[in-house]
This record gives C-alpha cells, structure tokens and sequence, in this order.
C-alpha cells in the first residue's frame, strides 16, 4: 500500500487543515556548490554511457644533426567510462488534504522532493573525495592559509608523469566551520562583533569581512561551502576538497524531473521526482583533500 501525506497519520498536518496558513516555510537547503564545479558529461537520448578519454604525455628528446630519430613512441590514451543510474523519490499527497489547505502542497512537495534529490547529487561527487590519495591539513586542527597555499602548489605541481599538473584554476570547497576557521586563523575572531577591528587592507580584512559568503579567492582561487559535507560525529572534523574540475566528472542522462499522477482508488496524487547521473574520478593528482576541526563555535 502507498503511504505519504494525509490528514491523520503524518506530523501535525492535520493542524494545517484547522486554521488558515498564511504561508509555508521550506525547510533551507544547505549550499552545494560541489556537484556544479567538476566537469559535467551529458549523456545522450538513446545511449548506454559516454566514454571520456584523457590522453597520456609524450616526451621529446634532443636530436644530433644525421640522427635518426629514436623509435617512434606510443599515443596513451586512459579512457573513463561514465554511466548513469536513477536516483528519485516518492511521495503520496490525499485529495482531502490538498482541499483543505490553501497552501498548493504539490507544488511544494515537488520543490521539496527538488532539493532532495540536488542534495543527493551533491552528496554523491563529494563521496568521491574519500578517493583522493593526497591529504592537507590534519584531525583537530584548523585549517589554514598555509594549508590553502599547499593545495594550490601540489595542483600545480607536476606529481603525475601522465597528466602532469592539474590543469585551469582549482577551485576549493570545504565546510562552512572549516571555513569560519580559516578566517580565524588569519585575524583572531573576538566573541563580539566580526571585523570590528581590522587590519588595514590584505587578505585578512577580505576574508573576515565577507567569509560568510563563501565564494572569496584565495591566491587566485574561489573558496565555496558547501552545507552537505558531513562533519565526523565523534572526532567533530570534516574533510573538504582542492580540485579543477576535469579531477572528477559527473555524468548526467536526465536533469532532475517531477510529474504526478492521481491514484483514484487511494483518492490522491502521487509525486515523482526522478533524475539519473554518475560520477567518477578521473585523474587522481588533480585532486587534494583538505582535512580540519569542524566543531561548533563555542
């Protein structure tokens, strides 16, 4: 039997149907920046999967005048293969309490339904991270500048003999307490109003003054947070991530879809949303985690 929404079964909303409501409050949905900054592979009507490949270096070598060139070399190419699988949700809305309600309530499931399935998405490509060989930082302790600093320098590095160094602008994703930390680390935070004092010009008065945003360039490179990376419930640390976006790439068949269909013998609608994507790590030194305290402020 399909269960959902309805009058006398499911928190409180038989309260929305005993008074008028001015109007609904949605639950906010944490940033996810994270599912929109690796590379995006659609995958096309009628396909199984999209093949991604990334060719491997050459070497050249010095030539001497009436030398033959040495042996021809091999073209190496490491080719991914991306596939998609359905993700979605469900949920059952009575024809009675749709009537007694001035709220349109398939419209906001539907936008609800949305967002769960976004964060779901967004969830998936941060996963990915617990790949990535290369760790900064440390359990416990707050994230720094000179943190940030190592994970530009090691994407920029040439630390693979294939691929060389991570290619474009990284782009760097944590918590919003590893990031409240790292503005910390730069100028200290008193209890009282944030940026009330502060040094004249520098990175330390861009950071404290707007790090709440969390879209502010460090070195070159835009800082996000993103709310879905989960802090570690017993150690209070979460893990965020320096990476371009051709490091990781989400392949997507559908974008995020809702239809409805009306169920007469359960005298009701149900809610579908349903989207399809798969996500991969494509070259690993193109990625660098960043481990740090994550606790709330105290």
């Amino acid at each position: 039997m399909t269960v959902g929404l309805n009058l006398s079964s499911t928190s409180n909303l038989a309260d929305m149907s005993a008074i008028v409501i001015a109007s609904a409050i949605a639950n906010v949905e944490p940033a996810g920046p994270a599912a929109a900054l690796v590379h995006q592979v659609p995958i096309p009507q009628g396909a199984k999967q999209v093949n991604l490949p990334f060719w491997g270096r050459q070497t050249a070598t010095a030539l001497t005048e009436g030398i033959a060139i040495p042996e021809p070399q091999q073209s190496n190419v490491n080719v991914v293969n991306l596939t998609a699988t359905e993700h979605g949700i469900l949920t059952f809305v009575s024809d009675r309490l749709q009537r007694q309600n001035n709220e349109n309530v398939l419209a906001q499931v539907g936008v609800m339904q949305g967002n769960a399935v976004g964060r779901l998405r967004d969830k998936d490509v941060i996963d990915l991270w617990g790949s990535v060989g290369t760790d900064i930082g440390g359990a416990g302790d707050n994230n720094n500048l000179e943190d940030i600093a190592g994970a530009i320098a090691f994407l920029q590095t040439d630390n693979d003999a294939n691929y060389g160094p991570a290619p474009g602008t990284p782009n760097i994703v944590i918590h919003p307490e590893q990031l409240r930390r790292l503005a910390q680390a730069s100028i200290p935070l008193s209890s009282g109003a944030v940026g009330s004092t502060l040094p004249p010009g520098g990175i330390s008065e861009d950071i404290v003054k707007s790090y709440w945003r969390g879209n502010d360039p460090i070195m070159g490179c835009p800082i996000y947070v993103d709310g879905n990376i989960e802090r570690n419930s017993t150690t209070g640390d979460a893990i965020g991530c320096a990476f371009v976006d051709m490091a990781f790439s989400l392949a997507q068949a559908t974008e995020i879809d809702s239809n409805d269909d009306d169920d007469i013998r359960l005298r009701g609608t149900e809610i579908v949303t349903v989207a399809e994507w798969g996500e991969h790590e494509n070259v690993d030194k193109w990625a660098v985690t960043l481990t740090g305290a994550a606790d709330v402020m105290t």
